[in-house]
C-alpha cells in the first residue's frame, strides 16, 4: 500500500505537478440518508437533518474546517446530488466554497492521490463528502487501505485521516456520528446553523 501511494505521488512529480503539499487532516464522510421509496436523487428529510447537524458538529468538535470537497454532481443525469447537498450546510456555516471533484465517478483514486499534493489543501483540514461505493478507493489513494465496503444503509461513519509532514500514511480514527452527536462539543456548540432534531 505504501508503495502504491508513493508511486502515485512520484507520477505527479514526473508529470511536472507542483511540489507535494499534503493536507494536515482529511475527514471522510458519506453523504446523508436517502429514502429508497422515492425515485429522486436528493437527501431524505432525515438525511437533510444529518447534513445540518454535521454542519454544526464538524467545526465545533474538530476545529476550524478550511476546505470542503464533494463527489461530483452529474448535471446531465441529475444523479449524485446527495454528496453536494450534504456539504452545503457546512459550507454555509463556515463560509467556504465547495470544491467539486468532477471526474470522481471514474477517477476517485486519482482524486485522492491528487489531494496529497494539492496546493489548495496544503496543511489544511479538509472535509470530503463522497459516494459510499467509492469511499474505500478514495481512502486507499489517501494512504489508508483499511476501509472496508460501506453498507448501503450505513450513513453514520466518520473517518479521520491525520498526516505528519512527509508521511503519506495517515493516522486513522473511525467514529460514529450518532456517538459524536452526544458529545459536549456538539451539544454546547455555537453555530450560525439552526438546531434541528438529530437524524
Amino acid at each position: 500500500m505504501a508503495m502504491r501511494v508513493l508511486v502515485l505521488a512520484a507520477a505527479f512529480v514526473l508529470a511536472g505537478a507542483p511540489a507535494l503539499g499534503q493536507p494536515a487532516e482529511v475527514i471522510l464522510l458519506r453523504h446523508g440518508d436517502k429514502d429508497r421509496q422515492r425515485g429522486d436523487y436528493n437527501l431524505s428529510p432525515r438525511g437533510f437533518r444529518r447534513a445540518i447537524n454535521l454542519g454544526r458538529l464538524l467545526p465545533a468538535c474538530f476545529g476550524p474546517i478550511q476546505r470542503i470537497g464533494s463527489y461530483r454532481l452529474a448535471v446531465a443525469s441529475e444523479k449524485n446530488a446527495r454528496s453536494y447537498q450534504t456539504a452545503v450546510p457546512l459550507a454555509v456555516a463556515t463560509g467556504l466554497n465547495i470544491k467539486m471533484f468532477t471526474d470522481s465517478a471514474d477517477g476517485t483514486p486519482y482524486d485522492g492521490a491528487e489531494l496529497l499534493q494539492a496546493g489548495w489543501a496544503q496543511g489544511k483540514t479538509v472535509v470530503l463528502f463522497w459516494e459510499h461505493r467509492r469511499m474505500p478507493a478514495l481512502a486507499m489513494a489517501l494512504g489508508w487501505d483499511g476501509m472496508g465496503a460501506i453498507g448501503k444503509d450505513d450513513f453514520d461513519g466518520l473517518y479521520r485521516l491525520r498526516y505528519t509532514p512527509g508521511n503519506f500514511l495517515p493516522d486513522v480514527s473511525v467514529s460514529r456520528e450518532s456517538e459524536l452527536f452526544q458529545q459536549a462539543c456538539f451539544v454546547n456548540a455555537t453555530s450560525p446553523l439552526p438546531a434541528v432534531p438529530l437524524p
